[in-house]
């Protein structure tokens, strides 16, 4: 009884390993990344792993970071609606100190400006009774209780405009690392498309030479048998 067996060739080992070569080389240009296992780089994957770590917390702190810069905004504008409910109040206070004005429409409109800034001062300042005092009968206690409340108002936006300063300063200084963390792990992971391309064009040259070698030797020499009794 025969038994035939094609022998193993250095050729079929070459071809198969040059076409495992290319076959990494497209995944690389696919992918756009130098590592896309473990297999590639795994010294090189750990430290984009690590990278790649670093690049989400400072994301998530420059999140944050303008979540609060939102926040004290939507205050600056609560703030700057007091504001102009003050300067108006104030107005109505000069106004009630002359002899033809009308105390009643007066101190109406002073109910009205203290509920509209009470109710925004309790949202900026939990103090639901920030303004009290708006007495048209009485001009020099409601100038007292405007001066005393714009004060306030000062005081806070020049501590909010400081803080919001500061948290932007920090959103910038977290994109920026952002920026050049993202770099450094580019450097480790992503593909040098010139340099994988040209590797790739000699790996397609020589598998093609190596095929055609391949089909000149079996054309030679045919298939070896081992015969057996």
């Amino acid at each position: 009884m025969a038994i035939s067996i094609n022998q193993p060739s250095s050729s079929l080992s070459l071809i198969d390993q040059l076409t495992k070569k290319r076959e990494e080389q497209d995944e690389k240009i696919a992918s756009g990344k130098r590592i896309n296992s473990a297999a590639d780089d795994a010294a090189g994957l750990q430290i984009a792993s690590r990278l790649t770590s670093q690049i989400n917390g400072y994301s998530q702190l420059s999140f944050n970071a303008q979540d609060d810069v939102n926040v004290n905004n939507v205050q600056g504008a609560q703030l700057s609606s007091i504001d102009e409910s003050l300067q108006r109040a104030n107005v109505l206070s000069v106004q009630s100190g002359s002899s033809l004005s009308d105390p009643d429409a007066i101190q109406g409109e002073f109910d009205q400006l203290t509920e509209e800034i009470n109710t925004l001062a309790e949202e900026v300042f939990g103090t639901p009774n920030f303004l009290t005092g708006l007495d048209a009968s009485d001009p020099v206690a409601t100038q007292t209780a405007i001066e005393d409340a714009f004060k306030t108002i000062n005081d806070s936006n020049s501590a909010l405009g400081a803080e919001s300063n500061a948290l932007e300063s920090q959103v910038s200084t977290y994109e920026t690392s952002v920026i050049n963390v993202s770099a450094s792990r580019s450097r480790i992971e992503d593909t040098d498309f010139a340099k994988t391309t040209a590797e790739q064009q000699q790996i397609n040259t020589l598998l093609q030479a190596t095929i055609i070698n391949k089909k000149d030797e079996e054309s030679r020499k045919g298939l070896l048998f081992n015969k057996v009794i």
